[in-house]
Parts: structure tokens; C-alpha cells; sequence
């Protein structure tokens, strides 16, 4: 009976640990993440507890087979409520620091890792006595321990509750705006496909997928054969279109950045001018909790169904990135697009009744589709997928299988495109409304020994479709071959609709007299990545950091004129080009830094200058 009882203390002593680290966790989260709903609070001091209470069901067996390590279920349930809360404080403050401090980017065996970890261990074991002399102190002498745990428990909880209650209600949505917008220009309408690669429609030569939607706006509108992102994940990219700055210069580069206050969005520059605002999005990246809807009077993140019965604050804890992995990659039967993101036929159900509403006033809307990412599903959905999560490195042999599925997901959301067309043109608005299509980045299918996106600049994870139709389908079917990136997304649009753009922005007009810049800027830190790259009519630099996870060659050049694939790196043969793109790299780099929102901006020297001016930019 004894024995039994110290299990019972340190079971519910495991939980009050979790608990504790639950909430501590979702105070991180709270404090620094924002959002809309603080729903983390109370499934982090739940599901933390439950647990820690399986860790502490173990620690009571040992304690009764054991019973030097706790005498008395009095002190069983102080052990297992500091050892828990240790273990869990040591792993979720480790990811935390590595993740969000070091840019995943800390390796163990240097001096400044060395020093992390050791500080790490040595505040685990604080924790570990601290909790446990708390948990003792607060228990009779001689009792059985499981009531002052219980009660610990109990308090965790309900702070966890009570938490997550009373900042919802602080976080009450203001309710929408009913008046349309007064301004006297054409609707706008942006439409982001994430990682749809340009070379996957049919209307940039593909011959996997059938776009016929796609393809149809072409015919209406200006496609650029050769448009690229300056960025190759989701977060710093959307972040691009949407305020016209290089993620240098938006400080949108990291899993935990969201976006500053201090951009001008295209959405904030379009209300100013009296245009109504209003965003669909459902990825997370692009949601509340990451301030990109700032200047949106509606933003609709059409959330997932989460695992576990976590809100979007939840999903960021660590725990349940920990178990959405376990559970991906060894419990799941089956996957189902609504635990990932609201595909197609979710966000057309939402955005059309609102555009058909409000057809008549003046406004910019944002639709953000997420089908062509992972998981790639077989369609129609039946339970198949391959996903990032619980594939991270497929085998080669299945590269042909998986594009296939890619293309079939293209094709969804192409059928969806097409719906979105008619019901404009039913509406009676297709012909004056400037619609844009565009994706974030593309996907990489092993062209350079790796798959998904983010971790290269190589041309299939940078190239993108860009379609602009403009009113009254002006220059419809034209096909433009100079190169544009994704920082000119936000001016064209804002020109198209008659609206000045801000003077910080770092785009241009594409419809407009400016040349077209002699170079092209791309850079990347992501997961311990950190790239930079400049292409030119010829030539592309890609420089990375050294010991990167990517095993990326410090230095490489590709010609492509004859190399487009950029299969041979030909930087050892070609010196002298490598020093000038260096150079001229150097120059972008400042160019992007001198207008950061944020502590590192300042001014360019003459020389500088006067290299921008020669590849055409101006500061």
C-alpha cells in the first residue's frame, strides 16, 4: 500500500511539474507571439501536466522500488514534481534558446554551445531543488505528499484557465466595418498560392499539370516569364509582397519574427487611400499571431483543425510540435487536409460570399490558398499524403511519385481559381478589378540533392508565377521576359489602383518607364542556413555560411545562359566575376539594411551609392 502510494504522490507530483513548465512556456508564448486568443495557457498547464504525469508515474515506481531515492510518498511527490519540471524546464528552454536566440544555430561542441548547455544543466538542477524544497515545505510533515500535490495541481490548472479566459476577453474582436470604401479607383485582388512553382502551370510550359484557370487569367492579363522571391519560406516572404522591403530590411527572417509595427503594408496604404481591406489566410505563418494584419479591417485566418484540441496559440508550444511529430510519424493511419490548413474549396466558401457582398465599393482583398504545399495528398482526398513532418528526406526514387501528387494538388486549387473568375465575372467585376497572381516560393524536388523549401536560393524554390490583369483586361496576353521580383508586387498593385506608394518601399512599378535593375537580390536564414545571392542577366552568386545544414558550398556561380538548372558551379573558374557580384552583392546588402525597420538602419557611402545607382536602384 505504501508502495502504491508513493506512485499515486509522484504521478500527480509529475503532473503539477508539467504544469508549472506548462504555464511558463505560454507566458513565453503570450509575451512575445500576440495574437488574437490565449488559448495556450490552458491547454499548456493541461497537456504539459498529463505529461508530466506519465514521467512521474515512472519516477514513482522507481521511489518504490527504490526506496532510498524518496522514503515517504511526502517526498516522492516533491521529487517527481522537481524532476519533472527540471527535465521539462532543461528540454523546452534548450529549443527556445537554440531556436529563437541562436537561429537554430548553436553547435554544441563550440565555446559559446559549451557554455549554453552547461548554464542550462546547472539551472535545471536549481529548478530541481527549488520546486522540490517548495512542494516539501508546503506539505505536513509525515503526510502522504498527494494532497499538497493535488492541491499544486489544481492552482496550475485553473491559473492556466483563468489566464487564458480573462486575455480572450480583453482580446474581443472589434466588429467589421459595414460602409464600402469611398476611394475612386478599380478593386484590387491579391491572390497568394504558396510554394506553387511558376514551372507547374500550364501557361509557363508545364506539361504534368493542366491549369486551365491559371491560364485563363494569363490570357487576360501580363505574365512575367521570369519572376523570382527574394526569399524562400513563407513568413519573410508574404512579408516582401505585402510592405515592398527585402527581409533585411522587414526583419522577417526567423521562425519567431512576426511583422513590425513600423512597415507600411500594401493593406494600410490601400485603406489610407479609402480602399475597404480585407485578408483570407490559412497558414499559420500569415496569421494574427504574427501581426499580418496590420491593415486589414477584416483578416479571417481560417485555422486548421489542430491536434489535441489545441488553439493556434497552442500549436506553439513545444510539446505540441513534439507530439504532432510523434503522432505523424508513428501513429497516424491516415491524413486529412483540414489538420494541416483549409484548403481551396474552405477559402473560396469564405472569400466569395464577401466579395459578392461587397462587389460594389472599392476595396483590396487578400487570398492567400495553401493546397500546393505539404502534405501533398492524392486526390480526391482519400487519406494519402506525404508530408514534410513525417518525411523530412524522402527517397530519390520517389521523386517522380511525389511531383505527381504536387501537380494533382496544382490542379486543385487551379479548379478553384477558375471558380473564383466566374464568380467575378457574374458579379459584373472581373473586367475592373486588377487581379494579381503570385506564390511565396516554389518547392524543390531534388534537383540539388534535397526537397521542400527554405533552406536553398536555387531556382526552384525561388521562381515564381506572376500574373497581373489589369482593368478592362489591358495588355492582355502580353508575356514580359525582363526579370522582376516580389518586392514589386506591392507598388504595381498600389499604381494600378491610382495610390502613391510609401517612399520606403523598395519595389518599382513593373507597368511603369523605370529600367529594370541590373541585378537581383535573394537572401535566406533559415534553420542554420544563412544565404545571400545576386543574379544578374548572366550570372548568379549564391554565397552561404560555412558548416551550414544544408552542406551548400560556401561559394557558388552559375552561368545561366547555358546553365540554367545551375548544375555546375563555376565560381573556381571564374574569379575575377565572383569579386564584382561580391561587390555588387555588398552594395544590396546595404541598400537593404539602410531602410530596416528596426536598429540597423542608416546611411550608404558615396561609393555604395554609386554602386547601386550603376545596377539600378536608388536609396
Amino acid at each position: 500500500m505504501r508502495a502504491l502510494r508513493k506512485i499515486l504522490s509522484a504521478v500527480i507530483g509529475g503532473f503539477a511539474g508539467g504544469s508549472l513548465i506548462g504555464l511558463l512556456e505560454a507566458a513565453v508564448i503570450g509575451w512575445t507571439g500576440g495574437g488574437d486568443e490565449y488559448g495556450v495557457f490552458r491547454f499548456g498547464a493541461l497537456s504539459y501536466g498529463l505529461l508530466g504525469a506519465c514521467v512521474g508515474a515512472g519516477i514513482g515506481v522507481a521511489t518504490a522500488v527504490l526506496p532510498f531515492l524518496a522514503r515517504d510518498p511526502r517526498r516522492a511527490a516533491a521529487l517527481s514534481c522537481g524532476l519533472v519540471a527540471a527535465l521539462f524546464g532543461l528540454v523546452i528552454a534548450r529549443f527556445r534558446i537554440v531556436r529563437d536566440v541562436f537561429a537554430e544555430s548553436l553547435p554544441i561542441a563550440s565555446q559559446k554551445g559549451l557554455l549554453v548547455h552547461v548554464g542550462l544543466i546547472v539551472g535545471a538542477v536549481v529548478l530541481l531543488l527549488v520546486v522540490r524544497r517548495l512542494l516539501l515545505a508546503v506539505s505536513r510533515e509525515g503526510g502522504n505528499g498527494i494532497l499538497a500535490a493535488l492541491m499544486f495541481s489544481i492552482l496550475l490548472v485553473a491559473g492556466g484557465a483563468a489566464a487564458t479566459a480573462s486575455l480572450d476577453m480583453m482580446m474581443r474582436p472589434k466588429p467589421p466595418p459595414t460602409a464600402p470604401g469611398t476611394a475612386q479607383g478599380p478593386s484590387v485582388i491579391l491572390i497568394i498560392a504558396d510554394t506553387l512553382r511558376a514551372d507547374h502551370l500550364g501557361v509557363y510550359g508545364s506539361t504534368t499539370s493542366k491549369t486551365p484557370g491559371a491560364d485563363r487569367l494569363a490570357k487576360d492579363g501580363v505574365l512575367f516569364e521570369n519572376a523570382f522571391s527574394n526569399s524562400t519560406w513563407t513568413r519573410p516572404s508574404v512579408a516582401t509582397i505585402l510592405t515592398s522591403l527585402y527581409p533585411s530590411s522587414h526583419k522577417v527572417m526567423y521562425k519567431t519574427d512576426f511583422l513590425p509595427d513600423g512597415v507600411t503594408t500594401i493593406a494600410e496604404t490601400m485603406k489610407d487611400a479609402g480602399y475597404r481591406t480585407v485578408g483570407y489566410v490559412t497558414n499559420i505563418n500569415v496569421a494574427p499571431s504574427f501581426h499580418f494584419e496590420q491593415g486589414f479591417q477584416e483578416y479571417y485566418y481560417l485555422t486548421p483543425d489542430f491536434f489535441f484540441g489545441a488553439t493556434d496559440s497552442g500549436s506553439k508550444l513545444a510539446f505540441y510540435s513534439l507530439m504532432r511529430l510523434v503522432r505523424e510519424r508513428f501513429l497516424s493511419k491516415g491524413k486529412w487536409v483540414q489538420h494541416y490548413y483549409q484548403d481551396a474549396q474552405t477559402v473560396n466558401g469564405a472569400a466569395l460570399p464577401w466579395l459578392d457582398k461587397n462587389a460594389s465599393g472599392p476595396f483590396f482583398a487578400l487570398i492567400h490558398y495553401m493546397d500546393p504545399h505539404d502534405p501533398y495528398f492524392e486526390m480526391p482526398y482519400n487519406g494519402v499524403a506525404v508530408a514534410r513532418v513525417d518525411t523530412p528526406d524522402p527517397d530519390p526514387s520517389q521523386r517522380d511519385r511525389l511531383q505527381s501528387l504536387y501537380s494533382s494538388n496544382v490542379e486543385y486549387l487551379d479548379r478553384f481559381l477558375g471558380n473564383l473568375w466566374e464568380a467575378l465575372k457574374a458579379s459584373g467585376h472581373y473586367d475592373d478589378t486588377v487581379i494579381a497572381l503570385v506564390a511565396d516560393h516554389g518547392e524543390e524536388f531534388y534537383e540539388h540533392k534535397g526537397w521542400w523549401h527554405g533552406t536553398t536560393l536555387y531556382d526552384e524554390e525561388s521562381r515564381v508565377p506572376v500574373i497581373i490583369k489589369l482593368p478592362k483586361n489591358a495588355k492582355g496576353g502580353t508575356r514580359v521576359k525582363a526579370p522582376v521580383q516580389l518586392l514589386d508586387i506591392a507598388p504595381t498593385l498600389v499604381a494600378g489602383a491610382g495610390v502613391t506608394a510609401p517612399a520606403q518601399w523598395q519595389g518599382r512599378d513593373l507597368f511603369s518607364n523605370a529600367p529594370t535593375p541590373a541585378a537581383f537580390f535573394q537572401e535566406e536564414d533559415h534553420e542554420g542556413n544563412v544565404l545571400h545571392s545576386i543574379r544578374t542577366d548572366r550570372w548568379k552568386l549564391i554565397l552561404a555560411n560555412a558548416g551550414n545544414p544544408r552542406g551548400l558550398a560556401p561559394v557558388e556561380l552559375y552561368d545561366m545562359t547555358s546553365d540554367p538548372k545551375e548544375t555546375k558551379n563555376v565560381a573556381a573558374a571564374n574569379t575575377e566575376v565572383v569579386e564584382k557580384l561580391k561587390t555588387d552583392l555588398e552594395a544590396m546588402k546595404s541598400l537593404a539594411g539602410s531602410r530596416a525597420v528596426s536598429g540597423t538602419s542608416g546611411s550608404i557611402d558615396s561609393a555604395t551609392q554609386e554602386k547601386l545607382h550603376a545596377l539600378g536602384y536608388a536609396n
